[in-house]
């Protein structure tokens, strides 16, 4: 399957995320929804199962010592 890699120019990717914010803006004023319930929809993280995540290292640099086997 071939992919195709669009690429915009900053400020094209500058507007569009303005306009997200103001709309955001908009549905919370007009009470369309609540402060929590826009947090969740923006939430990157919300669609993942965190508890699956490990950590191993940062870098180079491991964050625990493996137990020998």
């Amino acid at each position: 399957m071939a992919y195709r890699v669009h690429r915009m120019g900053g400020d094209v990717r500058i507007r569009q995320k303005q306009a997200s914010r103001d709309r955001d803006v908009a549905r919370l004023r007009s009470g369309e929804v609540g402060r929590l319930s826009l947090q969740a929809e923006n939430d990157f993280f919300r669609g993942l199962n965190l508890s699956a995540f490990h950590i191993a290292a940062i870098g180079d640099r491991p964050l625990e010592v493996e137990p020998a086997h």
